[in-house]
């Protein structure tokens, strides 16, 4: 059977890692690339492996990500985030599917999110397939944030999803939200893309109410309950934070 090895961010994760980690009994090696953690992550961490790499989220996610992929011994790679979980199921779909040459060069899988214990499955976020599994050898990550991986060859869908317990209260939403509206504001600017007089109106009204319109009405956001409700917004306020960001960066690029 093909090798494969685990490969995951983590930045303060100790709410999160043991929980991760356990569930990876069954790979052959885990790779773990720190962006600087100050709490107990690294410790509960080499509980499991000593494969560490020490990352720099100033240069974005795909440049991490590509990292631990370097890292990793072995052809097939797993990705992982902290706060998720392969089950036992998926596992097993995913050993019986390396034990055998059949040319396939990655595989998706869906992501069930829990927003609170809560799985959300409208808001867009369910079952939002993604590479999980994938050779390294035809692929490469790319984009500073809400990075993406380039595969070049034959895919297939796995049928069991992977477990993303997302965020266990709102400090770790917004945590994760400063973050990533930063890192996306720096982006845009970076695309040439500016903030003027004429396209205000569109990026702080038209945008962000478009979007929450889309997660709630069309993507059924509404029958989450309070918490699709709440998801809906959050995204809507992710795309009004990013672009007045953007209007910071653009000002001082040192601000954001």
């Amino acid at each position: 059977m093909n090798k494969i090895s685990a490969v995951l961010l983590t930045k303060n994760e100790e709410k999160n890692i043991d929980r991760c980690l356990g569930a990876l009994h069954w790979v052959d090696e885990i790779v773990v690339v720190d962006t600087g953690s100050t709490d107990q992550t690294l410790p509960l961490v080499r509980k499991y492996t000593e494969t560490i790499e020490t990352g720099d989220m100033r240069k974005g996610f795909a440049y991490n990500r590509n990292l631990g992929n370097e890292r990793a011994s072995n052809r097939w790679v797993l990705k992982v985030d902290p706060d998720e979980v392969i089950s036992e199921a998926l596992a097993q779909e995913i050993q019986e599917k390396l034990s055998r040459e059949d040319g396939v060069d990655g595989y998706y899988a869906a992501t069930r999110s829990y927003f609170r214990g809560k799985w959300i499955r409208g808001c867009g976020w369910y079952p939002m397939y993604q590479v999980r599994v994938f050779d390294k050898t035809r692929a490469r990550w790319e984009l500073l944030v809400h990075e993406r991986l380039i595969l070049e060859g034959k895919t297939e869908t796995l049928r069991n999803d992977i477990l993303h317990y997302s965020y266990d209260d709102m400090e770790h939403y917004f945590r994760k939200f400063n973050l990533y509206t930063s890192m996306e504001a720096r982006r845009l600017r970076e695309e040439g893309k500016m903030v003027r007089f004429w396209n205000m109106p569109s990026m702080f009204l038209l945008r962000p109410a478009g979007y929450f319109v889309k997660s709630y009405l069309f993507q059924k956001g509404w029958r989450d309950g309070f918490y699709g409700f709440a998801v809906s917004l959050y995204s809507s306020l992710y795309v009004l934070v990013k672009y007045m960001k953007l209007y910071e960066v653009q000002r001082d690029p040192g601000d954001v």
